[in-house]
C-alpha cells in the first residue's frame, strides 16, 4: 500500500540555500507542553586534510515529575574519524530523578534489578553517563538549546542551523536545509504507542538532506575544516519514563534505517515491536518505509519488509544488534542490504535503559523503475556510470544497481524483567568463543583439535583420526555445551571489566574458559554422583559411556590456555598470575567435589544427637565454598587482574563473587528437593534434574544441616535414618521434613546475608554503573533464585549501604 504526498521541488544541490518554510513546517520547533522531545542529527564530513569523519548528537528532553517547571535534559554525542570512536553522554539532575523515579516504579522489571539500580541512582549519575554541569536553557518558540557547556543547538533566522559540542573533540558546524520537513511514517508523522489511550504516541518529523560545513578540533588540539552531509530527525510526544508501570507492560523496540541514495532518493525504514521484559516476545506495531523523491514528494509504503542477515551481541550489555539487513519496498522496487560498522556503534547510556545502536552503514542493491533527477549519469548493468544524463523521470531499468550511505539505529527492550533469563544471553558468546576448540557440526576443525589435543599440526592428524578425535573429545562435550545453563558464570567475567570500567570485548575467550570449567565439573561430578539427567537431557556419560566421558571432560580442564592464548597479552607477570589463578580454581573445586563426596557423616551424626549443628553447618559451607565459591573467585580475580584493579579492588571483587558462588550452592541444595532449576522450570513444570537427587544419594546438604538443628530429637533421628535409606520413598520423607522444620527458610536466609556482607565493602569501592547494579541483583539471584522474578519480594532498599 502507498501514500503519497507532494511537496515542494528541492534546490538543487550545488546551491545549498535555506528553504522558506511557515512555523509550522520547521524542523526543531520545541514543543514544551509535550512529555517528552528529541533532537537527532548524524552525519559524516571530510576533513581539509582527507579524512572521513562521522558524528551522532541526541539531545532528550523530558518532563520532570518532581518539578514540572524544570525538565530534565539528556545529551549523547559520538563521532568517529581515523582515531578511532568516541563517546559522550550527560545527565542533568532533573532528568536523573525522574529515571529514578521510574525504575523504582517499574513493576514490570525484575524486582531485584529494580532495587539494586534504584539504590545505584540515589549514589549519583551511572557511567559511563555523566553528569551535565551548568546553566541549561532552551527556547519556547524556536529552537534555541543551550546544554552548559557541552553543546548548542540553534536555528537561525535565515532557517539555517548552528551546531556546536564539546568532548573530545569539538564540532561546530552549520548545517543548511536542502529538503523541506518530512513527516515519517505517515502524513502526520505518528508513531503509535504502547498504551490503550495513546498517550505514549509521539511524531516524527525530519529533514533528509543539510548541508554541512564548519570545523573540527581534534583530540590532539589540531583544528581541521570540514564539510560534508547530515540528516536532522524531531520526535515528540508522551512520557518516555513512567512513574509507575504496571506488569505486562511492553517496551518500545524499534530497528530503524535512515538511507541517503546516490541516485536522489532519501528512504526510511522501521520495523517497530512491542516487547514484553520478561518473556521477550515481540509483537509488531509498525513497519513502513518513507521514500523522499528527488523532486520532494513523499510517499507511505506499508509492503516493507525487514530481514536481518547478520547480527551482533554486545559483551557489555548483551543486547544483540542488527549489523545488516536486507530492506525490500516492492512498490519503490527497492531491494538493498543496509550494513552498518560494528566499532563504535553501541552507545551505552541509562536514558535508553542500557543502551542503543546507531551505526554509520552503506547500502547497495537495486532499485527498479524509479525516476532519477536531471543530470544523473546513467547506471549500466556493470554499475558503471555512462557520460549521457537523462531527462527528469526517465525510468530506470529494471534491476539497476543503487548505492548510498545509511544510518542504521537499534533501540532494544530496555528493561531487564528477568535476571535469570537476561544473563543466559551470554551462553551465545562463550558458545562462540569455545568452538576455537570445541567446533559444532559433523566436519571435523583440524586446527581446533590441534589447539584442543596441543598436538603439533605437523604432519597434521588424517581423516579416521581427526573423526575418533572429534567423536570421544569433541562431541561428549557439545552435548551438553550446545544445551547451556543459566551461563551467570561467564557473565561474571565479563562484567568485572564493566564494573572497572574497562572494554571487555578483547576479553570475549574468557568468557568460554569460565563455562568450559565449569562445564567439565559438570560431566565429571554427573559420573560421581551417578546422575542419569542434567539440564532436562541424558547426561553424558549416559550417552558416551564412563571411559570416555572421564577422558573427555577431563581434558577440559585443561583448555584454558589455548583460549588465554586468544586475549590481549599483558606483561609476563599478569599473564602468570591469570595462569595461577584458573590452576587454582580447578584445585579447589576438586577439594570441594572430595569434600562433597566423602560427606561430613561424624559431624552429621554429633548434630542427630545433640542438635547442635553449628560444626555440621561450617563443614558443609566449606565444601561449597571450594566446590563453587572460591572457582567463581578465581575467574572474576582473573578479569579484574587483567582489567589493572587494583590489589583492594581485586581483593573485594574475589570476596564477593566467592559469596555469590557459596550462596548459590546453598540455594542450589534448596532447589535440588524438586529439581526445578529455574522458575520457568517450575512454571511449565519441568524438571531439570532427578527430584531430590541429593536426599537419595545421602548427601548431607546445607538444608539437611540446618534440620539438625531445628527438629527435635525424634525427628533428627527420623531425618538421618531417611537419609541413610538412599531410596525416593525415604529421600521424599526427608524433604518433608526439611520443609517443615523451617531449615529452606534458615538457608535461604544464610546465602543472602552472606552475600550482603561481601557486598558492602565492595560497593563503597565503585562508582555508581549500570553494571553495579546488574551485579548487585546477580547476588540476590544467587542467594534466592527458586523465586519466580516476577513475584519475588522486593529485596529491602538500602541495606548495608
Amino acid at each position: 500500500m502507498t501514500h503519497e504526498t507532494p511537496s515542494a521541488t528541492a534546490p538543487s544541490p550545488q546551491l545549498p540555500t535555506p528553504r522558506s518554510e511557515s512555523a509550522a513546517e520547521h524542523c526543531g520547533t520545541p514543543h514544551p507542553q509535550a512529555g517528552s522531545e528529541a533532537w537527532c542529527l548524524n552525519g559524516r564530513l571530510r576533513a581539509e586534510n582527507g579524512t572521513e569523519h562521522v558524528w551522532v548528537l541526541c539531545v532528550f528532553r523530558h518532563e520532570n515529575p518532581h518539578d514540572p517547571d524544570t525538565p530534565g535534559y539528556g545529551l549523547l554525542f559520538t563521532h568517529t574519524g581515523p582515531e578511532g570512536a568516541s563517546h559522550g553522554s550527560w545527565i542533568t539532575p532533573a532528568l536523573l530523578r525522574a529515571l529514578r523515579t521510574s525504575f523504582c516504579g517499574d513493576e514490570a522489571m525484575d524486582p531485584r534489578v529494580r532495587t539494586a539500580l534504584g539504590d545505584v541512582l540515589a549514589e549519583g549519575v551511572p557511567l559511563p553517563d555523566r553528569p551535565l554541569e551548568g546553566e541549561v536553557t532552551a527556547g519556547t518558540e524556536s529552537l534555541d538549546l543551550v546544554l552548559g557547556d557541552r553543546a548548542v543547538l540553534r536555528r537561525e533566522n535565515d532557517g539555517s542551523f548552528t551546531l556546536t559540542v564539546r568532548n573530545e573533540v569539538e564540532l561546530e558546524l552549520r548545517l543548511i536545509p536542502e529538503r523541506p520537513t518530512v513527516p515519517q511514517y505517515d502524513a502526520r508523522g505518528h508513531f503509535p504507542g504502547r498504551l490503550p489511550d495513546g498517550s505514549d504516541a509521539f511524531t516524527s518529523v525530519f529533514i533528509p538532506r543539510l548541508h554541512a560545513q564548519g570545523r573540527l578540533r581534534l583530540r590532539d588540539g589540531t583544528h581541521q575544516r570540514v564539510e560534508g552531509t547530515s540528516w536532522f530527525e524531531h520526535d515528540w510526544g508522551g512520557h518516555l519514563y513512567f512513574t509507575n508501570r504496571a506488569r505486562g507492560t511492553t517496551d518500545h523496540t524499534w530497528q530503524w534505517t535512515g538511507m541517503r541514495l546516490d541516485n536522489g532518493w532519501d528512504i526510511t525504514a522501521i520495523r517497530a515491536e512491542h516487547t514484553d521484559p520478561v518473556t521477550e516476545e515481540r509483537l509488531p506495531v509498525l513497519t513502513r518505509a518513507t521514500a523522499v523523491r528527488p523532486d520532494g514528494t513523499v510517499s507511505y509504503h506499508d509492503d516493507l519488509t525487514w530481514q536481518v542477515t547478520r547480527d551482533w551481541t554486545s559483551l557489555a550489555t548483551l543486547e544483540t544488534y542488527p549489523t545488516t539487513v536486507r530492506v525490500s519496498v516492492p512498490s519503490l522496487g527497492l531491494d538493498v542490504d543496509v550494513t552498518g560498522r560494528i566499532a563504535g556503534s553501541e552507545n551505552r547510556t541509562i536514558m535508553a535503559g542500557r543502551s542503543l545502536w546507531e551505526a554509520d552503514s552503506s547500502v547497495y542493491g537495486t532499485m527498479t523503475g524509479t525516476p532519477v533527477p536531471t543530470g544523473t549519469p546513467v547506471p549500466t548493468a556493470t554499475g558503471v556510470p555512462t557520460d549521457t544524463p537523462v531527462p527528469t523521470g526517465t525510468p530506470v531499468p529494471t534491476g539497476t544497481p543503487v548505492s548510498g550511505t545509511a544510518f542504521l539505529e537499534t533501540v532494544p527492550s530496555s528493561t531487564v524483567g528477568d535476571v535469570e533469563r537476561y544473563m543466559r544471553r551470554i551462553s551465545r558468546i562463550s558458545l562462540t568463543e569455545a568452538t576455537a576448540v570445541y567446533p559444532a557440526g559433523a566436519e571435523t576443525d583440524a586446527t581446533a583439535l590441534h589447539l584442543l589435543t596441543g598436538a603439533d599440526s605437523s604432519p597434521a592428524f588424517d581423516g579416521d583420526t581427526l573423526d575418533r578425535l572429534h567423536q570421544s573429545l569433541i562431541a561428549p562435550l557439545r552435548h551438553i555445551l550446545d544445551n547451556p545453563g543459566r551461563s551467570w558464570r561467564p557473565y561474571i567475567s565479563a562484567s568485572v571489566f564493566c564494573l572497572l570500567g574497562v572494554d571487555p570485548e578483547p576479553y570475549r575467550p574468557l568468557t568460554a574458559i569460565s563455562e568450559l570449567l565449569h562445564t567439565a565439573s559438570v560431566v565429571i561430578d554427573d559420573i560421581e554422583d551417578a546422575s542419569l539427567l542434567r539440564r532436562g537431557r541424558p547426561a553424558v556419560h549416559a550417552l558416551f559411556g564412563t571411559p570416555t566421558t572421564i577422558n573427555a571432560g577431563t581434558l577440559t580442564y585443561l583448555t584454558f590456555d589455548p583460549l588465554l592464548d586468544r586475549i590481549p597479552q599483558h606483561d609476563a607477570a599478569t599473564m602468570l598470575r591469570v595462569h595461577r589463578l584458573c590452576l587454582r580454581a580447578l584445585r579447589t573445586g576438586h577439594a570441594g567435589q572430595a569434600l562433597d563426596l566423602t560427606g561430613p557423616r561424624t559431624a552429621f551424626e554429633r548434630a542427630v544427637a545433640t542438635g547442635d549443628h553449628h560444626d555440621l553447618l561450617d563443614q558443609v559451607r566449606t565444601a561449597l565454598r571450594l566446590k563453587t565459591g572460591v572457582p567463581v573467585r578465581c575467574m572474576a580475580e582473573a578479569a579484574a587482574v587483567l582489567a589493572g584493579a587494583t590489589e583492594e579492588q581485586i581483593g573485594a571483587v574475589g570476596r564477593y563473587f566467592e559469596a555469590v558462588g557459596t550462596s548459590y550452592q546453598i540455594s542450589d541444595d534448596v532447589a535440588n528437593l524438586d529439581g526445578v532449576t529455574s522458575a520457568a522450570d517450575r512454571a511449565q513444570g519441568r524438571t531439570s534434574k532427578t527430584p531430590a537427587e541429593d536426599l537419595i544419594n545421602s548427601r548431607i546438604t546445607y538444608p539437611v544441616a540446618h534440620a539438625t538443628g531445628l527438629l527435635d530429637p525424634a525427628d533428627r533421628h527420623r531425618l538421618r535414618d531417611s537419609l541413610y535409606q538412599g531410596t525416593p520413598e525415604a529421600a521424599a520423607h526427608a524433604a518433608d521434613l526439611l520443609t517443615r522444620s523451617g531449615a529452606l527458610h534458615a538457608s535461604l536466609h544464610d546465602s543472602r546475608t552472606l552475600v550482603d556482607q561481601a557486598w558492602q565493602p565492595l560497593q563503597e569501592l565503585l562508582p555508581p554503573s549500570q553494571h553495579k547494579a546488574t551485579i548487585r541483583a546477580l547476588g540476590w539471584y544467587a542467594a534466592q533464585r527458586q523465586s519466580d522474578p516476577a513475584t519475588a519480594p522486593t529485596p529491602p532498599r538500602n541495606q548495608h549501604r
